[in-house]
């Protein structure tokens, strides 16, 4: 359909070569696109080649859904047999297969560039699918020779069919705004080969149209052939250098204006993210089981770097860098009062319908904040390539949930506003930890960050056919992979737990691509081979200085098994362990994973002057693995109300992610160098929150 040049070709090589990928625990999967994947055998020939280029192009801006549309427009336009007329969901697998092979790439970046500075989000913008299957057919021919110029007049489609022409086939591109005013030019305008004009639709039928001048005009019934306006919206990526200002404008600079209260802010919020994660003794009313950043960069110090190295506009603000540091070095009381002091100045400034009566604007300077503090932590523990840039619509989404609920903040009765600063669960507040815990997923904003999609909700959050939730360990949105660090090996160990890994590509089992992996179902049990019941020593009138940890390792045989879901493109990914000796297991590595972190950081330690005495009854585990409902463990956990404390030994990683998979219904804290007496004392905290019965499970 179309020729590529020299230097399109080469930009289509390298995009290619360039791809990476991982394996997962046993190299059973692969995340990326693997050597025998479909897009691998379509670039052995220059037609496939030339195909994953307008498929890619295509999804790197549309919707997978919308792209498909434009293709089955394109087939039509070139008069292709309708009897071989590929159905829909073929035309979208194809597109999916081809999707995110651009994605480190300059193409979604330039495209962007030719809308001008400020990108607006409007998802009425979508044009009429046969308009810009004309569109492409004119630089087809542009592209072979058969036509030495043509124009295209409408919306933010434009962009794209912009992009395409310059960086796919590498034409000569004049686009300008509805002005005149020169947006890009790359050439003198007798050599141009694509002029861009964009139009309000209005006056697009006063516009004289000849045979190479094409009209994108915004067609509604795009809505009634996709679920959701999401899927008809637009999206361009954009570098993170200068992001804030691209997607905000004037909103950022007025607040880029406050740098003192923006730098004591993100500052005090390291400060508060240090204190949860390294267990300080006195954390005020914050809830240690809804924090969940364990991993170096997102608290602290480590927090300070991550803003100014993920933005880096914002290391350019003259004194930030300083005033971040200079609010982390207080006292963690000083700074939640600093971050209420800078929250209502910085509302104070803001002029938007939230925070000044009678105003029009939207753009929240408040939420501009917390969306700059909500994205360092999202990305703080990511591992992904540099090149992978974000979504403007991701950036704008993290916005609007933000203002959303800085919203629900200055309503009468609504969150708090430490919890909608920090977006923390607080003691003594009804509802709160348990709404952040159940809510919370360690793939939606990554998702949302770099799709520009929001809807991920109805994939991530399902039930399992047996009631409960299912956890998702991986998932495929928009031509990019999204896995937890748990399928490259599971552990206990919490800043494991918390990593998200990104790659361009999908998951594959073999020849076969998925888009989403969960963990086992619940109804299929866990256990092939019963566990041996606890039996422990009750420690009474014991000395917590002369309890000696009976340290027991294990050689587990582990072994990674994905089965096929009856869901189109869904695997069941599970681990299997048999403990010598033991029991045989099915490990669910979503589940110990989100357990492992809600049980990290829960325990604190005075490591001087700690109590000599344990402050509830305890017992150690002398052997076994499962507490079952009858026993002498369970007849001491019934002989007397209050809490009590079962003390695990020492073991191995593997080891504990079995405890914590046979009791993750129950409450379990992670040691890490903590005392038990000390321990003990933190556990007496959790009992307002649980009932006065519990047994707790302390490793």
């Amino acid at each position: 359909m179309f020729t590529l040049n020299r230097v399109g070709k080469e930009r289509m090589h390298d995009a290619i070569e360039n791809l990476r990928g991982f394996w997962s625990f046993e190299k059973l999967l692969y995340f990326g696109f693997g050597a025998r994947s479909f897009l691998h055998v379509m670039a052995d020939a220059q037609s496939g080649i030339n195909c994953i280029a307008l498929c890619s192009a295509l999804s790197e801006v549309h919707n997978e859904h919308a792209a498909a549309w434009i293709l089955d427009d394109l087939w039509k336009l070139y008069g292709y047999p309708t009897q071989y007329l590929p159905s829909h969901s073929q035309f979208t697998a194809l597109v999916k297969a081809c999707s995110g092979v651009l994605s480190r790439t300059e193409f979604s970046p330039i495209s962007g560039m030719m809308l001008g500075q400020t990108l607006e989000i409007r998802p009425m913008d979508m044009s009429n699918s046969e308009d810009i299957a004309k569109a492409l057919r004119g630089l087809f021919r542009v592209s072979q020779g058969e036509l030495a110029r043509i124009t295209v007049m409408g919306g933010m489609n434009c962009a794209f069919i912009a992009g395409f022409a310059h960086w796919i086939l590498n034409l000569k591109v004049y686009v300008e705004d509805e002005a005149g005013r020169t947006i890009y030019q790359d050439s003198d305008l007798e050599e141009v080969q694509l002029v861009v004009t964009y139009c309000q639709q209005a006056s697009l039928s006063l516009i004289q149209i000849s045979s190479t001048t094409y009209i994108l005009r915004d067609d509604d019934s795009m809505f009634m052939r996709n679920q959701s306006i999401e899927e008809v919206a637009l999206t361009f990526r954009t570098p993170w250098d200068g992001c804030l200002t691209r997607v905000f404008g004037a909103d950022f600079t007025a607040l880029s204006k406050a740098q003192t209260n923006l730098g004591e802010f993100l500052g005090s919020v390291a400060r508060v993210y240090q204190a949860l994660a390294l267990g300080e003794s006195d954390i005020g009313q914050f809830s240690r089981a809804t924090y969940i950043n364990f991993v170096e960069p997102s608290y602290g110090i480590g927090y300070i770097n991550s803003v100014v190295s993920i933005f880096p506009e914002l290391n350019r603000l003259s004194g930030l860098l300083d005033d971040m540091q200079s609010a982390l070095n207080v006292p963690l009381r000083e700074a939640v009062r600093v971050i209420e002091r800078t929250v209502l100045a910085l509302e104070k400034l803001c002029q938007c319908n939230t925070c000044a009566r009678g105003s029009t604007l939207t753009t929240c300077q408040v939420a501009l904040a917390f969306s700059i503090r909500e994205m360092v932590s999202t990305l703080s523990c990511i591992i992904r390539d540099d090149n992978i840039l974000p979504a403007v619509r991701g950036i704008y989404h993290v916005h609007v949930r933000q203002r959303t609920s800085w919203q629900m903040q200055s309503k009468e009765g609504g969150r708090p506003l430490l919890a909608t600063a920090l977006d923390l669960g607080m003691e003594g507040v009804y509802g709160l930890d348990a709404e952040r815990i159940k809510k919370f997923d360690r793939l939606s904003h990554p998702m949302e960050l770099f799709s520009g999609y929001s809807d991920h909700d109805r994939y991530l959050a399902v039930d399992g056919p047996y009631g409960g939730p299912r956890y998702c360990t991986e998932a495929v949105n928009h031509g990019i992979c999204y896995y937890l660090d748990c399928l490259r090996s599971i552990s206990s160990n919490a800043d494991n737990a918390r990593l998200v890994h990104i790659v361009p590509g999908h998951i594959q089992m073999g020849d076969k691509q998925f888009n989403h992996a969960y963990d086992i179902p619940g109804g299929d049990g866990v256990l092939t081979t019963d566990p041996a019941p606890v039996q422990a020593d009750i420690l009474e009138g014991i000395q917590p200085t002369s309890i000696v940890q009976r340290a027991r390792r294990f050689d587990p045989k582990i072994e990674m098994l994905c089965t096929e879901s009856a869901t189109e493109q869904e695997l069941i990914v599970y681990y299997r362990a048999a403990m010598p000796g033991g029991p045989v297991i099915r490990l669910r590595p979503g589940l110990i994973s989100k357990v492992a972190l809600r049980g990290a950081g829960r325990l604190t330690c005075k490591q001087m002057h700690c109590t000599e005495r344990l402050v509830i009854p305890c017992a150690l585990v002398r052997q076994g693995w499962l507490v079952s409902n009858e026993g002498d463990v369970r007849k001491w956990v019934d002989a007397s109300n209050g809490p009590k404390c079962l003390i695990w030994p020492e073991m191995d990683d593997f080891a504990r992610c079995v405890i914590i998979q046979l009791h993750a219904l129950g409450h379990i804290a992670i040691r890490k160098n903590e005392c038990i007496s000390c321990c003990t004392v933190s556990l007496v905290h959790e009992m307002p929150r649980h009932g006065r019965n519990d047994l707790y499970h302390l490793m």
